[in-house]
């Protein structure tokens, strides 16, 4: 195996270090630390144009779907370079709902949809839990019938992260009531403005936003179906595959290890150096090392696309991987940092003004989004090895 980058890739990187250096401004990290991604105009709205007339949003895209068809390795250097510099790049919208539109989707569904989302003008929230319906998605209720040319959707969805920043739900619904919960299931576009549609806001202990959506009698074109009708089941697990790969990037790690090593050489308030502490180092140590085994498990996850293949066992074992280092990264910063490391985000004299605190509260939710990590080591166990469904008895 290469683990080097080849000529084109190393040039690549380079032209997207250069845009940040140039674009990640002050004003627009000032903007991101008061709003996260909540302004719907702005140095966000800005930095995300700039990204869509460059053409990065469909950046590893067939060109016939007006992408540059550079490849899901370069994809991953952009995200993960995105993620280092703490700036918003391609979101799920890119990296999981158009690859699902490309491969499944009608023509007419790729004509609507694909050029929106290439220009960052389009971005869809992901409508799947439901209050009875999380971890077993599959029992779902939210309904849609056909009437005449219009579908017509009824039900309520829960964790609907991103809603109030999007224009689309790409909206997970039971069109065959009567089928078995995995097979009456499909997949429709709703824009989020249309009668019928409310949004509800929930906050995480993290002061992370997630919604509650609402559907009333929301009527849609019946053309906004995404490729067969009862066929979703398969567009949203390939979805939810793309969507883990999406969230199991390095580079924001990296980044919180990089700045613990410095924090670490810093005397604290009671005049000790956490870094003279051999136990520190050794954590330290292996804080650095999973970081760049996370980072491997990012480069496999993007070859593998790279060949074709959706891969489902190692984005979710990259999951589980990461999603558990976050947690131990912010565990072992609270524990180095002592009382400091407990003021609050946002406090000017915290160490990184709280970035740490934050990061503990937030780490949680990264166990939950995209399929919880207790169902993905079954899904792991399952499908990576072959084991059998445990059956409780």
């Amino acid at each position: 195996m290469d683990f080097e980058l080849d000529q084109g890739q190393r040039a690549w990187l380079a032209e997207v270090r250069a845009f940040l250096r140039e674009n990640a401004t002050g004003a627009l990290r000032a903007e991101l630390a008061d709003h996260g991604l909540e302004l719907a105009g702005g140095e966000v709205a800005a930095f995300r144009r700039k990204i869509g007339e460059k053409g990065w949003f469909g950046l590893n895209w067939p060109t016939e779907y007006g992408g540059l068809g550079l490849g899901p390795i370069y994809q991953h250097l952009l995200v993960n370079e995105f993620e280092y510099w703490g700036v918003p790049g391609p979101d799920l919208t890119v990296t999981s709902v158009a690859p699902m539109i490309m491969r499944h989707g009608t023509e007419r569904n790729k004509e609507e949809f694909l050029p929106p989302i290439a220009r960052g003008e389009m971005i869809c929230a992901v409508g799947y839990s439901e209050p009875d319906a999380g971890t077993d998605l599959a029992g779902l209720r939210t309904r849609a019938v056909l009437d005449g040319g219009e579908w017509v959707i009824n039900g309520s969805k829960i964790w609907n992260s991103g809603a109030q920043r999007a224009t689309h739900e790409w909206l997970c619904v039971r069109t065959d009531p009567d089928a078995p919960k995995h097979k009456g299931i499909s997949v429709i576009i709703v824009p989020i403005d249309h009668p019928g549609v409310s949004i509800r806001p929930l906050t995480a202990w993290s002061d992370y936003r997630t919604n509650e959506a609402f559907f009333d009698d929301v009527r849609v074109p019946a053309t906004n179906l995404i490729g067969e009708v009862n066929q979703g089941w398969r567009y949203i697990t390939g979805a939810l595959d793309l969507e883990r790969g999406a969230l199991t990037n390095a580079g924001d790690l990296r980044r919180a290890v990089d700045e613990l090593f410095e924090l670490a050489r810093r005397p604290r308030a009671d005049g000790t150096v956490p870094v003279s502490s051999s136990e520190v180092r050794d954590k330290l140590s292996q804080l650095d090392a999973d970081v760049e085994v996370a980072g491997l498990m990012g480069f496999e996850a993007a070859s593998m696309l790279e060949d074709g293949t959706i891969p489902t066992v190692e984005v979710s074992a990259e999951k589980v991987f990461t999603s558990e280092l976050r947690q131990r990264i912010a565990d072992t910063a609270i524990d180095l940092l002592g009382p400091e490391g407990l003021l609050s985000y946002g406090d000017q004299d915290a160490p990184l003004a709280g970035k740490f605190e934050r990061l503990y509260r937030a780490a949680p939710l990264l166990r939950f989004g995209a399929g919880t990590n207790e169902v993905l080591r079954d899904v792991i166990a399952q499908r990576g090895y072959g084991m059998p469904r445990w059956s409780g008895r």
